[in-house]
């Protein structure tokens, strides 16, 4: 039961710390750490609320390490770490903000463990607010991950302060101190072993797009997709050919390897040496990959799963319509799945035998994943085409219809051990039904074909929020991550780019299949900034009357905005905001009242009514602050940052300390 608890302190908990007194920063008489309830229910699962849980804690101390018996003891929702009030100068950095990190051990009673506190600008600290494994905090003011949940973190601290966290890398020794013993070499079952690599998650489709990753990786411009009715006499089958670079024969032997040693391009679409097993496993039991390069000969290695003694690929001659199914031309590879696993379901479209279902299901995924390699529009690469039984699919970009209102692309800088990464962010605000409807005029087939791409097929409450893309290939999408807790009906015209290389695939803790993706706090707080626009934007659509100040282009006339299939970019919208950025729309009416009072209590007061309206408060106490809100009052969009900034301060208590010290 080993945990690494993450909290990003407060004002009013640095009256813990002797040194924010003395400075005379403190504005509570609180004297400890806020625990969240749902913290300490996963790290002290047994712990009663009107128990006191005692802990045996290292920390920082001026002359060195020091230790304390600390504990946790509930009031009133959450629990609070107290015991402990270092008076040390070291600690002198603390601010709102700052980074808590405790390492303890649950297994025993007491606890123990230890405790550090980073300041905002220690390396340390941006190193996991960039992490993925940080993204909880995004939603939430503390996190406890268990043992790997949290590795890379751990390693960061580690390193940052290794007398008060261990890291259980390869080799290191736990917090016992206890070094592994030395044991019995036992190789793994392959059957077994492939059976647990094949349960990583893939679907028919997805499995597929990571055998096209292969194919475009290589190269290739076409992309043959074989599915082979299984009433044919071979069974359940498919071939996926592709006119790439081919392979040698140590080239192929390698790929076939688990976890192989290829050497990935910086543009690649592979990562872990494992897409090609994993994902054929997944569907096959075995699985055949023929490969030429131009004026080489033909090479070929079969993987099955109930003859894989000795890990043993074998190269039998292929039967004759093996060699039709896999044809390849000049140069190309193909990869032959036989025996494959049928649905567990079917795809229950209406009108359509399953099977028939199944490639519509396979197309309308490779359509969306792939679009931007359909349209020749992804850097670096040619223009693909792929086939699926001989008819080549079209592209579906998630925000490339007409109508499709863009806002200013922001780059995003996320720094990394190694290098800086960049993430390239950019809103959008789909059409409404109505608006796609008056679009086509009196051809409603072609508005409903449309509204059926748009809403990829599904709800589009269901496909509102990030599109998250790693070099031009969609990995993730739907969902707004840890940035909002649900999918809000009026936001669901909402959709978020999200473009990034292969430099922050640790730092997003990509998976194996590529189809997770974490984003770190640091991140998600620049994101969420861009996406609360379009979310507005979204929800302005509905609450607009009938008549639109800004109506969407007539049936025939798309202006400027890009139409499906082009390659003519969207016109942005473009507006001037606090940060510089421009995602806000200007036809938004007020969702913030403003009321001048006469009061000395308060220099704002920020509240919610029952309709929603937010009603923002201010007095005379700060000449400055009224001043400020007098002059940009007619400026909605002004207001609504400002106030979204006076509620963070009031977060942070720095209200309560600007009347304190009688600062105005």
């Amino acid at each position: 039961m080993r945990f690494l608890i993450l909290r990003i302190l407060t004002h009013s908990e640095l009256g813990v710390f002797h040194e924010y007194r003395r400075q005379g920063k403190e504005g509570s008489k609180q004297r400890a750490i806020n625990f969240d309830w749902d913290v300490v229910d996963r790290v002290f699962p047994a712990a009663k609320d009107d128990d006191r849980i005692d802990m045996d804690l290292e920390y920082e101390t001026d002359s060195g390490t020091g230790s304390a018996r600390q504990w946790l003891k509930r009031q009133d929702k959450n629990w609070r770490l107290e015991g402990n009030c270092p008076t040390d100068k070291c600690y002198h950095f603390v601010e709102p903000g700052c980074l808590f990190a405790m390492e303890v051990d649950a297994s025993k009673s007491p606890a123990s463990g230890s405790w550090a506190v980073f300041s905002r600008s220690d390396d340390a600290t941006r190193a996991i607010l960039n992490d993925g494994e940080s993204r909880g905090l995004a939603k939430s003011s503390m996190i406890a991950l268990h043992d790997d949940e949290g590795r890379h973190i751990w390693e960061i601290l580690s390193n940052a302060r290794p007398k008060l966290f261990s890291f259980r890398g390869n080799g290191a020794k736990d917090m016992t101190g206890e070094i592994p013993s030395k044991g019995k070499k036992l190789d793994p079952n392959p059957a077994r072993l492939v059976q647990i690599l094949a349960a990583v998650g893939h679907t028919l489709p997805s499995a597929v797009a990571d055998i096209v990753d292969n194919a475009i990786t290589a190269n290739a411009t076409r992309i043959d997709i074989t599915f082979g009715r299984p009433d044919t006499g071979h069974g359940r089958w498919m071939a996926i050919a592709d006119n790439g670079t081919g392979m040698d024969e140590d080239t192929l032997a390698e790929a076939m390897r688990i976890g192989s040693a290829l050497e990935y391009q910086s543009n690649s679409l592979g990562k872990y040496g494992y897409g090609l097993k994993g994902a054929s496993w997944s569907q096959a039991k075995v699985f055949t990959v023929i490969t030429k390069q131009e004026g080489k000969p033909v090479h070929h290695l079969t993987w099955d799963v109930n003859d894989m003694q000795d890990w043993t690929a074998k190269s039998d001659p292929l039967e004759s319509w093996e060699r039709d199914a896999a044809k390849l031309e000049n140069h190309g590879t193909a990869v032959l799945w036989k025996n494959m696993k049928p649905p567990q379901t079917g795809p229950g479209l209406r009108g359509l035998d399953p099977f028939t279902g199944e490639i519509l299901q396979l197309e309308r995924h490779l359509e969306l994943v792939f679009h931007r390699f359909l349209e020749g529009d992804a850097k670096g690469r040619q223009k693909v085409t792929i086939a699926i039984n001989g008819k080549p699919i079209a592209p579906n970009n998630p925000v490339g219809h007409a109508l499709v209102e863009p806002f200013d692309a922001k780059t995003i800088r996320v720094p990394t051990e190694t290098e800086d990464g960049k993430v390239l962010v950019r809103a959008n605000v789909l059409p409404s039904e109505e608006e796609v409807t008056k679009f086509h005029g009196a051809d409603s087939e072609a508005a409903k074909r449309d509204l059926d791409r748009i809403g990829l097929y599904g709800k589009r409450n269901d496909t509102q929020g990030l599109f998250i893309y790693r070099h031009d290939r969609l990995i993730k999408w739907g969902g707004w991550h840890q940035m909002w807790e649900t999918n809000d009906e009026k936001t669901k015209l909402a959709r978020v780019i999200v473009d990034f290389d292969d430099v922050l695939d640790d730092a997003f803790k990509i998976n194996i299949s590529k189809q997770i993706v974490q984003l770190p706090q640091s991140l998600q707080i620049e994101v969420k900034k861009l996406s609360d626009v379009a979310r507005k934007a979204s929800q302005q659509k509905y609450r607009k009357p009938k008549q639109s100040s800004n109506p969407g282009p007539s049936a025939g006339s798309a202006g400027n905005r890009h139409v499906p299939g082009s390659s003519q970019p969207a016109q942005p919208r473009t507006l001037q905001t606090p940060t510089g950025s421009s995602p806000a729309s200007a036809s938004i009416p007020p969702s913030v009242s403003v009321t001048d009072v006469s009061t000395d209590k308060f220099l704002w007061k920020v509240s919610t009514g029952l309709t929603g309206l937010v009603d923002l408060q201010f007095s005379a106490v700060s000449t400055d602050l009224s001043g400020l809100i007098k002059q940009i009052q007619d400026d909605e969009i002004a207001v609504e940052y400002l106030t979204n900034f006076l509620r963070k301060l009031d977060d942070i208590g720095v209200q309560r300390l600007l009347l304190e010290r009688k600062i105005a």
